[in-house]
């Protein structure tokens, strides 16, 4: 028989703040960093989980430029 699947964890907001896309982009690349170095210490990382995260950052800035480009437009 085969071993019990178990669901991934389910993580749930209790509380939020709004932020700007800017600082959200600096606090993903000082996590990015950090993480960087934990998995370098320890097994040479998960590249696949940096990339992600390093596209959740490209994203966050191409967002804050097309908003700076709607308000130097208007």
């Amino acid at each position: 028989m085969d071993a019990a699947v178990t669901p991934p964890l389910r993580i749930q907001t209790s509380n939020s703040t709004p932020i700007s896309s800017q600082l959200a982009r600096a606090h993903l690349k000082n996590f990015i960093g950090d993480f960087e170095q934990r998995g370098a210490a320890t097994s040479g990382g998960d590249s696949t989980v940096i990339a992600q995260l390093r596209k959740v950052a490209d994203a966050l800035r191409e967002e804050r430029d097309i908003v700076n480009k709607t308000v130097e437009a208007s």
